[in-house]
């Protein structure tokens, strides 16, 4: 019987959308050694039944069966059955089937399958076949046209599911015959012997092989896998436009789960920006779980850049929602982040450039706000050391001064300085008043020892 184990050396292999199919079945039979293949074959058949697998997922699973049984034609292939009960129940709502893209892909695979065409697929990637088959105006598959009545005939003739006293047949001396020579209007008598594969199918799955206990067993392990699957997906959406927030709560929770599935999400450097400007809460949870990687210097240094001039020729956002997202994730990870004043210095500083090459005023403005407000929120939760930013913050100040966001601040600097330099006075103070109570305390001392 499949194991846990068994079913997991292979069920990576649906996930595989990059490769050819027929690549991705020859690694199918190197993982699963021969005297397994079947079983390992009829777990497959169970996922595609249970409806447990996704569109690419089940495009794989479907080759892969064919592609086991392809030195022989489709009518002696053992999961004949399960092809056929696939495409019939496709094809008795075929108007639904040709306005859901997923379930048309499959619709034309098992067809061209049935059609016994499934050599076509063979170096097409799980992508591409989803590509070109999800198209409507694809006449590829249209012309392909499946005998149903035929394959029901012989299923009915050769594939007997009688009682176990009903199974016996009278030998027969007469000469096998092609599928071909069957008619629709004339059935020709055929004498055909089950390969060996169907009789396993026949008389050894029911007892040897638990279909439902092997789902059963493994079932937590496709689950986490679909969710992988599904934050995969929503991570490559995340760089193009704003998730829901379901959508985004579901990533969260997902990589709050599980710390290293970042790492399985094909997520680079240069896709940071990308992730910021569309989804900074997700970005942020990203470089928390990131902060521990080999790369996590090259992740700073995108995030150092990201309010350049040159992004703004490669970004449809607004500077001043760019430069806001960027300053939130860059806040959040001040709180939990060994982030070093080196790296504050100089995302403060490419903030206050990209603002002085603005040309746009009104947008000029609203950055100058963005900066201050996120200045003074530093300054206040004693983030920063300001006296090591201080003479840029003030040339800022001026700089700008005619905004009033940039004038509170300027008012601020000089109330901190102030501030600063009475509590220095009052130190000094202090040390020189202990020091003259010292001197006196010696003199009083002194003169003591001299009477």
């Amino acid at each position: 019987m499949a194991t846990s184990e068994g079913v997991s050396t292979f069920q990576s292999l649906l996930y595989v959308a990059d490769q050819p199919v027929e690549n991705i079945a020859d690694t199918f039979k190197g993982l699963v050694p021969e005297q397994k293949r079947f079983e390992a074959a009829c777990t497959l058949m169970a996922m595609l039944e249970d409806g447990d697998l996704q569109a690419n997922q089940r495009i794989v699973a479907l080759y892969i069966l064919y592609h086991l049984y392809n030195v022989v034609p489709i009518h002696e292939n053992p999961f004949l059955l399960l092809f056929l009960n696939l495409y019939k129940s496709l094809f008795s709502n075929l108007a639904f089937v040709k306005a859901n893209y997923d379930l048309l892909v499959e619709f034309r695979v098992e067809a061209l399958i049935l059609a016994d065409k499934g050599a076509q697929l063979a170096n097409k990637t799980p992508t591409d076949i989803f590509f070109q088959f999800s198209n409507t105006e694809n006449s590829l598959m249209d012309t392909e046209e499946v005998n149903i009545a035929k394959f029901e005939y012989y299923i009915k003739n050769e594939f007997d599911v009688r009682p176990k006293g009903q199974l016996e047949r009278q030998p027969e001396t007469k000469k096998s015959r092609s599928w071909v020579e069957i008619g629709d209007k004339e059935v020709r008598e055929i004498s055909y012997t089950p390969p060996p594969q169907v009789q396993a199918m026949q008389h050894e799955v029911p007892h040897s092989l638990e279909l439902d206990s092997v789902v059963e067993v493994d079932y937590n392990t496709l689950a986490a896998n679909l969710d992988r699957d599904e934050v995969r997906s929503l991570m490559n959406r995340a760089l193009q436009g704003a998730l829901s927030i379901p959508e985004e709560e579901f990533i969260l929770k997902q990589l709050e789960k599980n710390d290293k599935l970042i790492y399985t999400c094909d997520f680079s450097p240069e896709k940071l920006p990308f992730l910021i400007e569309n989804n900074s809460r997700v970005a942020i949870k990203v470089l928390l779980q990131l902060k521990s990687s080999p790369q996590i210097d090259q992740y700073l240094e995108t995030l150092l850049t990201i309010d350049d001039p040159e992004r703004s020729q490669q970004s449809s956002m607004e500077p001043v929602n760019r430069m806001r997202s960027s300053m939130e994730v860059v806040n959040n990870l001040l709180l939990s982040f060994p982030l070093t004043p080196e790296f504050l210095h100089s995302y403060l500083s490419n903030c206050v450039r990209a603002c002085e090459g603005c040309q746009n005023r009104g947008i000029q403005e609203r950055q100058v706000r963005l900066i201050c407000v996120f200045l003074q929120s530093l300054i206040h939760k004693n983030i920063i050391d300001v006296s090591r930013f201080f003479i840029e913050i003030q040339a800022f100040c001026l700089q700008f001064s005619r905004n009033r966001e940039a004038a509170s601040l300027f008012r601020f600097l000089l109330d901190y300085q102030k501030e600063a330099v009475s509590e220095e006075v009052a130190t000094l103070s202090e040390i020189l008043n202990s020091s003259d109570i010292n001197g006196e305390n010696g003199d009083h001392s002194g003169k003591c020892e001299l009477s």
